[in-house]
């Protein structure tokens, strides 16, 4: 806990600096009919991290958030199922969540790297990402398959 309550927390920005990376995974575009699930999934990837740094359960975009950010939110399912996502926004990776039942299964790993080789194909560079160093899981993933942390800050 930082000055008066409130919370400070550690972020790192990463840059990729790995090689040229070939996705063949097949994502779609987020929908409106996803929303329900992808909030399910998105809260639950981030509660135990939010409940320990004293923040609101309730992080993900509106309906109508979501429903203007659809073609930058890339959906993984596995028999109609929503298992996993990913967003590109500009040259940033973001909000890559994976359902708690299929984590450390590779899922994401292969959502990141869906997302580095949309970002290389288009040649966008620098790719970056940020992450909290409280979640040390995420953070070991980035730095092994490419990324470093360029900068860290208390926000």
């Amino acid at each position: 806990m930082g000055e008066a309550g409130k919370v400070n927390i550690v972020a790192h920005t990463m840059e990729y600096r790995g090689g040229q990376i070939a996705s063949r995974l097949r994502l779609r575009n987020y929908s409106a009919l996803d929303y329900d699930q992808y909030r399910r999934i998105y809260e639950e990837c981030f509660r135990e991290m939010r409940t320990a740094l004293h923040l609101p359960a309730e992080c993900c975009a509106c309906k109508e958030e979501l429903e203007r950010r659809k073609e930058n939110i890339h959906i993984l399912e596995t028999g109609g199922k929503l298992i996993g996502s990913v967003a590109v926004y500009g040259n940033e990776i973001d909000d890559l969540i994976v359902e708690k039942s299929f984590q450390r299964m590779g899922y994401g790993e292969a959502l990141l790297r869906f997302a580095v080789s949309a970002l290389q194909s288009k040649d966008i560079s620098p790719i970056v990402l940020h992450a909290a160093d409280w979640n040390q899981g995420a953070v070991k993933m980035y730095l092994k398959n490419g990324f470093c942390i360029v900068r860290t800050e208390v926000v």
